[in-house]
């Protein structure tokens, strides 16, 4: 089970990243802004400052943000893939 706790670990945290980022990419200029906006505009409000989008604390907020979101992809597909696992264990379990 560890084996495919590892290969769900990588496989969510790769897909959570590439989700992530292709929002930002694809839904970015549509929806009015991407994460860097979002992220500028959220400190702007919160600290009072006028950050812009190409601001590195700015940019390490994404990264932040993008790297959450990455981190909840993997822990959820590793434990998919351990329930996956189990099931086909179950069912090629002869008696």
């Amino acid at each position: 089970m560890k084996k495919a706790f590892y290969i769900g670990l990588i496989a969510g945290g790769i897909l959570g990243i590439a989700v992530a980022l292709s929002m930002d990419i694809l839904l970015g200029k549509s929806l009015g802004g991407g994460w860097s906006e979002a992220v500028a505009h959220d400190l702007n409000s919160l600290f009072k400052t006028s950050l812009s989008q190409t601001n590195i604390i700015v940019i390490a907020g994404v990264a932040v943000v993008v790297g959450i979101i990455g981190a909840f992809g993997a822990i959820v597909g590793g434990i998919f893939s351990v329930m996956i696992a189990r099931l086909f264990a179950m069912l090629t379990k002869e008696k």
